[in-house]
């Protein structure tokens, strides 16, 4: 079952900057503080008050839905006032080692059955810890929160580009392309289940159905704990938990454009949640589906589809999932979990390919109706894992996991006749990946203030992408709108990548003030493909193979970090981590010639060294952090121009800072804060001297969000979010490259209203762009086509109005 973390309780007033307040030393517990904490559920009440005391407090959120608390007013301890909160519940609070808070339900008695047991926590994050505050800056939003932020946001990927600082805003399509956090490339992990593939299809975060989610927690920086991937940090998504009492919710949503009303820019959706337990079994279910219309930007007109990455507008989305749990023992469980996500388009809008012929920048894209495609963009993903916890091993925590993921998805069709290793076709490009893999970990404490996580990671990847071939005179002659199908063939071959990898961290809690951990991790990656015949082959009388080969690597990576609390109240903390990964092999051998061969091939691994210095800290009921950080690799991931005719390797230093504050009082309706994140990135191209500035897709511009928060009520929740990013030169000695455009400045404003009818119905109305601003996103200005067919504005105004009943 999941925790959620409340670090001081930013979270309780919807914070951008959820993970900021300071965990205090042991003395504060009893130390007397006054305190004004209104009447209200109890979600809020607790951690407001955690927020006042200056103690972190974590607590599984099906504890407290549907309680109340009677507030406080007055001056307490911290136990006084957690104790006086929690009357009339069966709830208490338990301190934990590092000075945090918990809230758990009563002990079980003596002789109580199986079915009474406290719940086993399943999970298969690694990130929390009551010995050391973590050494890097982190996010942490829960399901309250989330539910606000989705009714002004399109996706998952939206919503974090909107609050975490060094996250670059989404593409608002369906890629994750170009949305990289402190300029490097995330690990997204689903209940520990990696979403992450080596052929990397950036659609990571388009597989996620918000409405499943319990928290995403996003740690920003380089880690070794989970292995490759995680170079610029990790987005740790956590779906809703099983057990519990019984429980269900059903909510309805309703959207629109506002820039131009009408039935094609209506979309909605529907989802269905239960779980709860009997005995020694305890379950969880959902269901869902989504209609997404058609997109209108500022000006009310259509939004063109995006012919690079791909789009999901005109599209019937479904998503169903279902985790069982059994309760062997007091210390053992076992859960199984299952969901597929389905996403299909069926629009009749193409992309004009006239505006390809203006000059770059010059024109959007534009729609062009009476589209013929039989297939369109489509995802399919199932994942399946099986978790296993023991609370006592030889006195350690083991948890453990089996995954399984197959993925599928389909592109938009492209013109690639002027691209000969492609074959010269007009084409369609599809992905199949299966994954299997699994993982445990071991926390095993050494003393009372010192333990040792440590583990194994195992993950697999098949992928292949067959490619749809079509008839380019149909073609030409409709001016591309139809698309006859003349037959498959294969784009990237049958590509194994294997990694095994092994970690131990250890932490320590030298006194109040001071905290370490150090840490070591081995890393061995291989990668195989067996003959094929490329598509620069797919036209001649004597196709040639490319031969197959394999490839292997290995890497040791080391972090340590330290924490200092100076004052109650205030933690400066520095550390080194470093991040290991394969490149995009897939990359270099799709477009193969006959000649290729692997073994000269420019896939050694990315090793980042990434160095952060940063503090976190309140002053009163103003919560603050600050941190800088430079990041190194000698080599970058691969480049691919020219639809892969070039490929290169770069040297990179990256180097940014990231602040935020929020005000969160006691005895007042408003709250608000604000965020900044800046960075710098520049690269040496191999054979260069010289180095450049590194391209928009991975710098992204500054960014200042800003948000007002105010509830006049214990029902009534409002908010208004505000993001701005500035205004960007990605240019080389005035010349316009991929990725080096100049980028214009532009700001949105979102708002969202919630107000709870009764204890069970809660109706929210959200605004995404309310001042129905015409604009074009940092990734369409970049123009991933590198013209303008890809050069696509924001959506304007859109309204959602969502309605939920707990059953």
């Amino acid at each position: 079952m999941a925790i959620a973390i409340h670090w001081a309780a930013a979270a309780m007033a919807m914070s951008s900057l959820a993970c900021m307040a300071p965990a205090v030393a042991a003395e504060t517990a009893n130390a007397v503080q006054s305190f004004s904490i209104a009447p209200g559920p109890l979600a809020q009440a607790l951690p407001a008050f955690a927020a006042r005391a200056g103690v972190p407090l974590s607590f599984d959120g099906k504890l407290l839905e549907g309680k109340t608390s009677p507030g406080l007013t007055g001056t307490y301890s911290v136990d006084e006032g957690f104790s006086r909160l929690l009357q009339g519940t069966d709830l208490q609070t338990q301190r934990l080692p590092g000075g945090g808070y918990t809230v758990k339900a009563p002990t079980v008695a003596p002789g109580a059955s199986v079915g009474e047991l406290q719940p086993i926590e399943i999970s298969a994050q690694r990130t929390s810890s009551t010995i050391i505050r973590p050494t890097r800056q982190s996010n942490v939003i829960e399901r309250e929160e989330l539910n606000e932020l989705r009714q002004s946001s399109d996706s998952l990927a939206t919503v974090l580009g909107k609050i975490v600082p060094g996250m670059a805003d989404s593409s608002h399509t369906i890629t994750d392309y170009g949305q990289t956090l402190r300029g490097r490339n995330t690990l997204v992990l689903v209940d520990g289940i990696p979403l992450n593939t080596n052929r990397d299809s950036s659609r990571n975060m388009a597989t996620l159905n918000l409405a499943s989610i319990d928290k995403v927690e996003v740690l920003r920086g380089s880690s070794a704990i989970y292995g490759a991937g995680a170079a610029g940090g990790i987005i740790a998504v956590t779906t809703r938990p099983a057990g519990g009492e019984p429980y269900a919710e059903t909510t309805f949503t309703l959207k629109s454009a506002l820039s131009r009303l009408g039935s094609d820019g209506l979309g909605g959706e529907v989802n269905h949640y239960m779980s709860g337990a009997s005995g020694a079994v305890d379950y969880a279910f959902n269901v869902g589906y989504q209609h997404v219309g058609g997109s209108f930007d500022g000006k009310g007109n259509r939004i063109a589809p995006e012919p690079s990455q791909g789009d999901l507008f005109d599209s019937d989305n479904y998503t169903l999932g279902g985790k069982l749990g059994f309760r062997i023992d007091k210390n053992q469980r076992l859960q199984l979990s299952v969901s597929r996500y389905v996403a299909e388009q069926d629009s009749s809008y193409g992309s004009d390919p006239a505006v390809a012929k203006l000059p770059a920048g010059s024109a959007v894209a534009r729609p062009l109706d009476g589209l013929q495609l039989a297939e369109q963009n489509q995802i399919k993903n199932t994942l399946v894992s099986l978790d296993y916890q023991n609370q006592d091993v030889f006195g350690s925590t083991l948890s453990t996991q089996l995954y399984y993921r197959d993925y599928f998805t389909r592109f938009t069709p492209f013109d690639a006749r002027a691209v000969s290793t492609r074959g010269n076709n007009v084409d369609q490009v599809m992905q199949n990946s299966r994954v299997l893999g699994g993982r445990a970990t071991l926390n095993t404490p050494l003393a009372d203030n010192t333990k040792l996580l440590w583990g194994l990671d195992f993950n697999q990847e098949r992928s292949d992408m067959p490619d749809d071939i079509f008839n380019a005179a149909a073609y030409d002659a409709s001016g591309g709108s139809v698309f006859q199908r003349t037959g498959t063939l294969l784009y990237m071959p049958l590509l194994t990548t294997r990694s095994i990898g092994g970690f131990a961290q250890l932490q320590h809690k030298m006194n109040e003030k001071w905290s370490v951990e150090t840490g070591l991790r081995y890393e061995r990656a291989y990668a195989s493909y067996d003959d094929f015949i490329p598509l620069s082959q797919s036209k001649s009388a004597s196709p040639q193979k490319v031969r197959g080969g394999s490839v292997s690597f290995s890497s040791w990576m080391s972090n340590a970090g330290v924490v200092f609390k100076p004052v109650a109240g205030h933690e400066v903390y520095a550390s080194f981590s470093q991040g290991f990964q394969l490149p995009d092999i897939g990359v270099q051998i799709r477009n193969a010639t006959p000649a290729f061969n692997i073994s000269s091939s420019s896939l050694e691994p990315v090793k980042t060294n990434s160095y952060e210095l940063g503090w976190r800290g309140a002053f009163g009921n103003v919560l603050g952090n600050l941190a800088i950080f430079h990041t190194t690799s000698k080599l970058g991931d691969i480049q691919s121009f020219n639809n892969g005719l070039i490929l290169t390797r770069t040297a990179e230093k990256i180097s940014g800072i990231e602040a935020g504050a929020d005000y969160l009082p006691d005895d007042s309706a408003w709250g608000g804060g604000a965020t900044y994140a800046m960075m710098w990135g520049r690269e040496t191209p191999q054979g260069s001297s010289s180095d450049q500035i590194m391209s928009g897709y991975r710098i992204p511009p500054m960014k200042l969000t800003a948000y007002l928060q105010y509830k006049p009520n214990s029902k009534w929740s409002n908010r208004l979010q505000a993001t701005y990013f500035a205004s960007r030169d990605y240019r080389l000695k005035g010349q316009t490259a991929f990725g080096r455009r100049e980028v214009g400045s532009y700001t949105t404003v979102d708002l969202v209203s919630r107000y709870q009818l009764t204890q069970k119905d809660t109706v929210s109305l959200g605004i995404e762009n309310l001042l129905n601003r015409y604009y074009i996103p940092a990734y369409s200005q970049l123009m991933r086509n590198s013209n303008n067919t890809s050069r696509l504005p924001g959506a304007g105004a859109v309204m959602s109005v969502s309605y939920s009943h707990r059953w």
